[in-house]
Order: structure tokens, then sequence, then C-alpha cells
């Protein structure tokens, strides 16, 4: 796993320094220049991290060397987001108010689902619909359920940073591997996000306009939706592409809507995350 990992580092730098001449790794022993923040209303930050871990060549956009226990090393310097545990806390040991992501799963009738092992058999929650407390059943045996059954999205667009301390790296290659084995699967756009800690919004015009091309390929009629999306990120990308509540409802749920309800491109409605995506329904599903 360690050198799945360091192949998929070094296709990140890579990547990031093709995209554009402007992208350059420093040279060993010279900083990482990071500037965050810069929403509206909000001041910037910039750090600096000493590069001794990896060593590139800007001009031919190659990686020389890539040193994994320094690397590792340095990803463990990086600020810590997450509680424990760090995506599904909700109902656990009478967890009500995490602001983790449980609250994505489940049927809508409901305001979370647990879905990891630990977090279902820890749910203590009465109640709440979720956990072995409620159902009886372990994780696997509530997934084989005929009523809880779902279809695969046939296309992934899958982010992680490459200097994440949250998410774990193992877990977004091995949903790319598990997609890329799915044969319900069409199309996986998996890649580690050169430089980015645990975030969203990594490229917004460019996960907007992949949902667009897929849209599109699949036949959609409400592909326009998606273009005035793809449209508004790239004008907007700092802000993550404000879409209408409408929209956003049809992105996560599938419902359906006419061209009246169609965003005009003053409107201001809910911020969607490309992380806000992850179980979509039947044309997209991302992950980050």
């Amino acid at each position: 796993m360690l050198k799945t990992i360091k192949q998929e580092v070094i296709r990140s730098a890579g990547t990031y320094m093709k995209a554009d001449s402007a992208n350059t790794v420093p040279a060993l022993g010279e900083n990482f220049v990071v500037t965050s923040g810069g929403m509206v209303g909000g001041g910037t930050t910039t750090v600096s991290y000493v590069n001794h871990w990896i060593d590139v060549d800007n001009d031919t956009d190659k990686v020389i060397s890539l040193d994994m226990d320094k690397y590792l090393a340095f990803v463990t310097t990086q600020a810590k987001l997450k509680t424990t545990p760090a995506f599904d806390a909700v109902g656990v040991f009478g967890n009500t108010t995490s602001r983790t992501e449980t609250n994505l799963f489940g049927p809508y009738t409901q305001k979370y689902m647990n879905y990891t092992e630990y977090s279902w058999n820890h749910n203590d929650v009465a109640g709440d619909g979720s956990g072995l407390d409620d159902t009886g059943l372990t994780p696997d045996e509530y997934i084989k359920k005929s009523s809880t059954k779902a279809d695969t999205a046939p296309n992934w667009y899958a982010r992680n940073g490459t200097r994440d301390k949250d998410t774990s790296f193992i877990g977004s290659i091995n949903l790319d591997r598990a997609l890329g084995a799915d044969k319900d699967v069409k199309d996986v756009n998996y890649m580690m996000a050169w430089n980015q800690p645990h975030s969203g919004n990594y490229d917004v015009p460019e996960a907007m306009a992949w949902i667009a091309k897929v849209v599109a390929k699949a036949g959609d009629s409400w592909k326009t939706a998606l273009s005035a999306v793809s449209r508004h990120g790239r004008r907007r990308s700092a802000m993550a592409a404000k879409l209408s509540r409408k929209v956003a409802d049809w992105l996560l749920d599938g419902t359906r809507m006419s061209r009246a309800d169609l965003p005009l491109p003053h409107e201001q409605g809910a911020v969607v995350e490309p992380c806000a995506l992850r179980a979509a329904r039947p044309v997209t599903g991302l992950f980050c």
C-alpha cells in the first residue's frame, strides 16, 4: 500500500506541474508557501513548510525522488481537524450534535444513518433508526436487506489532498480500486490533489465541468442546468459555485425540475461543495 500511495503522490505532483508552466515544486531545502482563506468577510493565513521529502525537475515536470518516511512525517505535522470517530460520530455514545458526515447517509425519512461498523455498533441513541440497538442487525445484515439495496453510480470523481491528515490515503485509494472493479461503474476520475490539506473545493471548475460532461454523455436533457453550474463555478470558484436550492436538491436526490426552475445567473442559493455530493444518485458520485 505504501508503494501505491507513493505512486499516487508522484502522479499528483507531475499532474500539477504539467497543468501550468507557473506550477512549480520547491527544490529540496526550500519552502512550500501555502496561503489559505480568502473567503468573503475573512482574512488569509500564510504558512511555510520546508520541502525535505520530494525532489523534482520543474523543467521536465518529472519527480526525481520521494522519501516516503519523510513525506508521511510531514503529513503528521498538518493541523488535526477531526475528532474520533472522524466522519461517522452522530449517534455514537449519545452524540447528536457532531458535524460529521453521518447525515449524508440513510433513507430520506431519517436525519442520519451510521455507515461504519464501529459507529453502527456503538450507536446508543434510542429511536434514531440507526445501529444495532434499533435495527437488531449487523451492518452487513442491514445492507443485504432487499429494502436497503442500491445500485452503484456509474461515474465517480474522487479527490484526496496530499497533505490531508484527516482522511486516510488508504481510504481514497481503496475506494478508487473498489469502484474500478465494480461492473456497474463506467468511469472513475481519481486523483490526490497536490499540496492540499483536508478540505473541499480543490478545483471547483474542474469538478463541475466533469459533472457537465458526464451528464451530457448520458444524454440527460437537463445538462443545461449543469452548464450553468460550470459557468458559475468558473466565475466564483473561491465561493464554491453557489447553486439554487432546487438545483442542489436535483443533484443530491434526483428531483426533476422544469425549465422555470433553473437558476438565474444572479441567484445566490445554497453552497454545494464537492464533498457534499459523496453519494449522488444515478448519474454521478463524488468523494473528497
